[in-house]
């Protein structure tokens, strides 16, 4: 049976649609030998490599979206006034983290159940910085432009990954200045590779982003750029190294409401069940 791993992009709300993709998997009674994260993806890929259920790990994003929405609230109607070159970040992250650390119970990356990586970048000096639970062999270590982090807690990697620039406060560590993985690898499936997998099944929820949506205020412009200039990378990155990209019709999409929640699962899980004879053909091989 071949080794194979799955790789779950960024995406902001849009991740909601992985855990139907997570859904599926499970129904078929499919299971990686590693995963690897980024953003949105970091968040479900390290509670699922944590075992922790599907119902808890939708119940846990729901807390942290609206956390970030309370964020973000009182800063949007000011953000005009701000003066960018001091801004950190609209969100300082700390009450992020703080869930995350309550819900993977302060657990380090070594403890998880199932290999994992969790992309993030430094802004210094402009690598890939990537957490994870397993020591990269010789060649991928010294791999220019990337260095790997194994000594660190899954709250801490999964804040880093997510901190979208201006958006959030980077992720500090050490002498490192941490940001969004998406700013380099939206879908990580290097990584999965890495890790040993012969085979690798990307979950890709902004494919959509090429399409034409409406914007509105500041945040969302800057979000729709980050959108519309990650597309080409993560385009060429998976047709290198996955071997089946699975890509949820998530549609434009706001504030993550019970009902626009279901709605994006739902996506998720028909997109892995419209790929799933190939995706259970890769299990089988």
């Amino acid at each position: 049976m071949a080794k194979w791993g799955l790789c779950l992009g960024g995406g902001g709300v849009l991740g909601f649609a992985h855990l139907g993709v997570l859904e599926a998997m499970e129904e078929h009674r499919l299971r990686p030998s590693c995963i690897a994260g980024t953003s949105a993806g970091a968040i479900v890929a390290a509670l699922y490599a944590l075992d922790i259920p599907l119902p808890d790990i939708a119940s846990a994003m729901e807390t942290l979206s609206l956390e970030q929405e309370k964020a973000l609230s009182p800063c949007v109607p000011r953000f005009h006034a701000l003066s960018l070159p001091r801004v950190k970040g609209l969100i300082g992250g700390e009450i992020i983290e703080a869930i995350l650390h309550e819900v993977t119970r302060g657990k380090k990356l070594a403890e998880v159940n199932l290999p994992i990586s969790i992309v993030s970048v430094d802004l210094v000096t402009g690598e890939t910085v990537v957490f994870t639970s397993e020591s990269p062999p010789s060649p991928y270590s010294s791999r220019p432009g990337r260095s790997y982090i194994l000594d660190a807690t899954v709250s801490q990697a999964v804040r880093a990954s997510i901190s979208i620039p201006v958006v959030f406060a980077p992720k500090i560590l050490g002498e490192r200045i941490l940001v969004d993985g998406g700013v380099r690898e939206l879908v990580p499936a290097y990584e999965v590779r890495r890790m040993g997998a012969e085979e690798v099944v990307a979950v890709d929820v902004s494919s959509q982003s090429d399409k034409p949506q409406k914007v509105s205020g500041m945040i969302g412009v800057l979000l729709r750029t980050f959108a519309i200039m990650e597309r080409d990378a993560t385009a060429r990155h998976l047709a290198e190294y996955a071997s089946l990209v699975i890509q949820p019709e998530t549609g434009p999409t706001s504030f993550p409401t019970p009902k626009e929640v279901r709605r994006l699962i739902e996506t998720g899980r028909q997109a892995a069940r419209l790929n799933m004879e190939r995706w259970l053909a890769i299990d089988r091989s």
